[in-house]
């Protein structure tokens, strides 16, 4: 068999129906993509977290950085930002995870 990424993910789930930890493989995958989903939201809201710990709010962070903000800070405020918008796309994903 082909180590295609829905072979893998159907063995694993293949194998967590048999262990008897979910009733089927649809059931399953279910549980293991939004298990992946909150761990990506987790982790963006951890990597957020330090910023807003570090610095402050985003948009007071943003207003204070125009025009002199040092390369460390304008890379920070990418990762930032970045940061951000993968939330909002997991949080997203999520959302529809739950409403399928």
């Amino acid at each position: 068999m082909a180590a295609t990424p829905a072979n893998i993910l159907n063995t694993v789930a293949g194998s967590m129906v048999t262990s008897q930890k979910y009733a089927s493989v649809e059931d399953a995958l279910w549980e293991l993509a939004r298990t992946a989903v909150r761990g990506k939201i987790g982790q963006y809201r951890r990597r957020i977290r330090r910023f807003e710990v570090k610095y402050t709010d985003f948009d007071k962070f943003t207003s204070r950085l125009k025009n002199r903000a040092t390369p460390a800070q304008e890379d920070d405020w990418l990762a930032w930002k970045s940061a951000r918008r993968m939330l909002m796309d997991w949080e997203k994903a999520y959302q529809e995870l739950e409403h399928a």
